[in-house]
Formats: structure tokens, sequence, C-alpha cells
């Protein structure tokens, strides 16, 4: 499950220019999109079983790409991908998918920059004034209707520019913000000290500059570790908290050091929360070192079936050639050769044909008597996982809301398809549990639903399991 996607900005408009110059205009390149998905996409058969749908929407696209230019081109591929609709499925460039908005550039606000940031230094207004988070320095500037408009002031990507909007903040604590290729996100923003602004659904928090904020550095650097970080920290005498974002391989060693560090806390704990809020997963091997305070003494896992493609073959020999020499690869030269043998169909590498398979888990001597884990939309894939298998644990509960829903098909790569400037993330298994349990764009459900009038999730949890 351990996904190899990258968040890096790009321009779209030149590298899908180069693509057309290199021989892929439009109806060529939407022609091996499908191709590659109708040959590699493990869901292909399932969710095309009414044909003429799918039928209908390659015949419909098609006549689109012939006259499409490149910006109209990506909304197409864009269109073409997402009636699969498998968030580990989407076409894209340079790491990142395309964007199916209608507008190609951000509304604008017509503002005197330096005139604002003299005058917002008297305001008494808690959300007005001069913020920075990474990449971005945004006024925000009080509307009718209380209301609040986010603006560029200054932006490391050239796609943004001074007094484009990029958010609008509303009175009952909810947001609209545009990301890097202008697609909506929505969610609730909060306030700290009235000196950070915390937009939940996308995990971004802004520091004021402008007045000047009302808490030391020190006071700031720790509450930004709290709201975005990786942290263990004791709530109570009782009750302890571990925080961890990502499952992202990069974060790896940072998830071992941290619980190495503080096991002998959360082993004396009676209660632990573990906070998974806009966790977008990454690999399973980040959470392994909790299955013995979490779990009981077997996990029942979903069984995986790989769809064999040259593809995926070459994905697991790179692999294989970017591993220490030392390093033994017996298991990974068993899956290619099985997979070679069964070209074009699907191979379950656990030697079974059954739809589950049971973990044997060695228990901590020691662990917390209750715990908690905290998961919103924001939670995908591997993370998702975990929420999956942290269910079946008698003393565990999840709070939230449900989770992303992207954990029937899985350990996607991001691949050619043969027009270069552009790539297709795609997944290589299908989950042995469906079609009787789908996740899919539902998620997973949790056992207390935390509704929006629940504006502290972690004192919520805290009196959950002291009470």
């Amino acid at each position: 499950m351990k996904r190899l996607l990258l968040c890096l900005a790009f321009n779209m408009f030149s590298l899908s220019m180069y693509a057309q110059q290199t021989g892929c205009n439009c109806a060529v390149t939407l022609e091996k999109l499908m191709k590659k998905v109708e040959a590699e996409y493990p869901g292909f058969g399932v969710k095309t079983k009414d044909g003429s749908s799918y039928e209908e929407l390659k015949q419909h696209l098609t006549r689109e790409a012939k006259n499409a230019d490149s910006s109209a081109c990506e909304k197409i591929l864009k269109k073409y991908t997402d009636f699969f609709k498998d968030p580990h499925l989407w076409v894209g460039s340079n790491g990142s998918p395309f964007s199916s908005g209608s507008s190609g550039s951000a509304a604008s606000l017509v503002i005197d920059i330096p005139d604002f940031r003299e005058k917002i230094k008297l305001t008494r207004d808690t959300l007005e004034g001069v913020w920075s988070t990474e990449g971005y320095k945004i006024g925000i500037k009080k509307g009718s209707r209380n209301e609040y408009t986010g603006f560029i002031i200054a932006a490391a990507s050239t796609q943004w520019k001074a007094g484009d909007i990029k958010f609008r903040l509303f009175p009952d604590g909810s947001f609209e913000y545009l990301m890097l290729d202008r697609s909506k996100k929505t969610g609730h923003y909060h306030m700290h000290k009235k000196s950070i602004l915390f937009l939940d659904a996308i995990s971004m928090a802004l520091v004021r500059e402008v007045p000047s904020p009302s808490v030391s550095a020190a006071q700031l650097e720790e509450k930004l570790t709290e709201l975005t970080g990786f942290y263990f920290k004791k709530l109570s005498a009782r009750t302890s908290i571990l925080k961890l974002p990502s499952f992202e391989y990069r974060h790896l060693q940072k998830i071992e050091e941290l619980i190495s560090q503080h096991r002998m806390q959360m082993e004396g704990s009676e209660n632990l929360i573990i906070d998974l809020r806009g966790n977008p997963g990454g690999t399973t091997d980040a959470y392994q070192q909790l299955l013995p305070y979490i779990s009981g003494k077997s996990i029942r896992n979903t069984g995986t079936e790989f769809l064999s493609t040259q593809t995926y073959i070459g994905n697991l020999q790179t692999y294989k050639k970017s591993l220490d020499k030392n390093a033994p690869t017996d298991q990974i030269d068993k899956q290619i050769d099985k997979l070679k043998e069964n070209l074009g169909k699907f191979v379950n590498f656990s030697g079974t044909d059954k739809p589950a398979y049971i973990e044997k888990v060695e228990l901590a001597a020691k662990s917390p008597r209750q715990i908690v884990i905290l998961a919103d939309k924001g939670t995908g894939s591997s993370a998702e996982y975990f929420l999956f298998i942290a269910k079946q644990s008698k003393k565990v509960k999840l709070l939230g809301t449900p989770s992303s829903g992207a954990l029937d098909y899985g350990n996607a790569y991001q691949v050619d398809f043969g027009c270069p400037g552009y790539e297709v993330f795609i997944p290589t298994y299908r989950a042995m549990r469906l079609p009787d349990y789908p996740i899919d764009n539902i998620g997973i459900q949790p056992d207390i639903y935390m509704d929006s009038s629940v504006e502290d999730w972690v004192e919520f949890a805290v009196r959950y399991v002291e009470e």
C-alpha cells in the first residue's frame, strides 16, 4: 500500500504543449490513456459491467478530443478517469492530478496592498490582517455579511499573483479554499490565541504577522506542531495523545523514533488518543509498532489480488535494483516469477484463494486500557486500513467522521502511458472483500460521529475515556 505520489508544483500549460509537440495531440493522448486503463486497471471489468455507459463515454470524449486545446484536453482526460470513481486512479502531470475546474484563473480583489498593510496594523478584528503559511503571504479583509476574503500578497508559485482571492471565510465557521490547480476545497476554520488560523480539511495553519501575534514564538511553534506535526503528549494523569499526520515513507523514521522515545509513557497511560485526522496514508510499515498496543492476539486482514501486467513487473524489478546489494530478494523474485507466469490474470501472493488471512500479533506486556482514534475525511489509503484493523480490537473506539474512502484498489503507481508530459496514477491490486464490503467513496464509519457542534475533538475524546 505504498504510495509514490509526489506533491510538486507544475506548469500544466507548458507540459501539455510539450506533449502535443512530440506527436501526442489530445485525441492520441486520450486513446493511449484508455488503452492503459483498460489493460491495467484492476477494477476495470467490475466498473464497466454496464458496457453501454462506458462506450457512450468513450465516444463522447473521443469527439471532444479531436479539436481540444491543451487546457480542454486536461479536463477531457480527467472526465475519463473520473468515470471509475476511484480515488487511486487519476491522470495528471508531474505528480499532480488535473483539475476539472471551469476557471483557469482566480478571481481578484482590487486593493492597494501597501495601504492595506499600513491600515491593518490598528485593527482589532481577530481575522483581519496579514498572515503567512508555507509558500504564501495572505491578507485577510472583512467584507459584507461578516464574510472574510483571503487574498494573495506574495506567493512562491507563479500561478498566483498579488490580489488573487485564495479563500473565503464564512460566519458559520466554514471556508472555501482554492488549491494550486484552482479546484475548490471546503471545511471549517479555527482560531488559536488570535495568532494561528487553522483550516482543518486541508491541514493548513496560517500565522498572523500583522498585527503581531499575541503569543511568543515558542508558543507559536508548540501550537503549530500540535496542529500539523508529529508529537506525543500527556494530556492528563490518565490520558496521552499521539499525533500522526502522515504515513508517507519519508516520515517512517520520524514515526519510529517518536514511538520509541515515548514507549514507556505510552505503556503507562491508562488511555491513548491516536490522532489521524488529515493523514493521507503512505506505507503500512508506519503503524506496525502500534499493533502490539491496540490489537487483540490476531488481526483478520483483507486478502488482495494483483493484476499481472508488464508495467507492474517492471516496477518490481526497478524496486529490486534500488535495494541494498546485501538485501534478500527471494520473496520479490518469487513474486516477479509468478506474475510473469500469469500475465493478464489476477495473482494472490498469499498462496490461498481465501478472501482474508490471519496475522498473529505479539501483544505488549503493558498497554493502554482504552484507545480512541480520531479520523476524518482526510484520513485515507493506508491510514484507513489502520482504522479497518484497529476497529477489530475490543478496546478501540473510532471517533470522527467517515474517512476518505480510498481502499478498494491500492498499491498505486505513477506511470507513463506513452505521451511525454502526462502520467496516470493507477492501482495494481483489488481487495478480495469486494463486492460484499466496498469502502471506496464511502469510508470507514466512526463508532461515534463528531458533528459540527463539537469544536474540540481532543477535549471530547478525553472526556469520553475519563468519565
